[in-house]
Formats: C-alpha cells, sequence, structure tokens
C-alpha cells in the first residue's frame, strides 16, 4: 500500500467517524429530550427549595396558615413535617445537601 492509498484510506475512515459520531449525537439528543421536562420539573422545586431557604419567615408563615386553616389534620401534618426533618437529617449526615 503506497501512501496514497493509505490516505485514501485515512479519509475514508475520518469520513466514517464523523458520520458515526453525528449518528451518537442524534441519539443522546433524543435521549435528553425525554428527560427535558422531567428535570425542569426538578429544577423548579429545587428554585422553591432555595428561595425558601432564603426566606424562612415565609416559609412559617406558609406552614402557619396551613396549621390554621386544617387543625384537624395537625397531627397528620406534623407526622409528615417530623418525617421530612428525620430524611434531611440523614441526607445531612450522609454528606447530600439539598438546596444549596
Amino acid at each position: 500500500m503506497n501512501h496514497t492509498e493509505r490516505m485514501m484510506e485515512v479519509a475514508r475512515r475520518k469520513e466514517r467517524l464523523i458520520a458515526r459520531a453525528a449518528r451518537e449525537r442524534a441519539a443522546i439528543a433524543a435521549a435528553a429530550g425525554r428527560w427535558e421536562q422531567p428535570l425542569a420539573v426538578v429544577d423548579q422545586a429545587l428554585a422553591a427549595g432555595r428561595y425558601l431557604r432564603a426566606h424562612p419567615l415565609l416559609l412559617v408563615a406558609l406552614l402557619a396558615a396551613i396549621v390554621a386553616l386544617q387543625r384537624r389534620n395537625l397531627l397528620r401534618w406534623a407526622g409528615r413535617g417530623f418525617t421530612a426533618w428525620r430524611t434531611w437529617r440523614v441526607l445531612s449526615r450522609l454528606g447530600i445537601r439539598l438546596f444549596a
């Protein structure tokens, strides 16, 4: 195989690799597109959590409103809050930071 044939083979291989990369990029884009909406919801939830963390009085006011509006469900909400608090503590101990 002479130099010209080798260069032509390299050029053909380059074309095949470029085509393969284009197919792979298209496949990745299609897979990422399926996750766009769920990730947007998660992103909004994290933004809301960061906002509430930055404004603790608003969080207290929301909790007070919930308690005032649903006194009969107070124990249920207290249980949920306690569960959320315990989960947060466990995750904090594991080094997982939420809303940071």
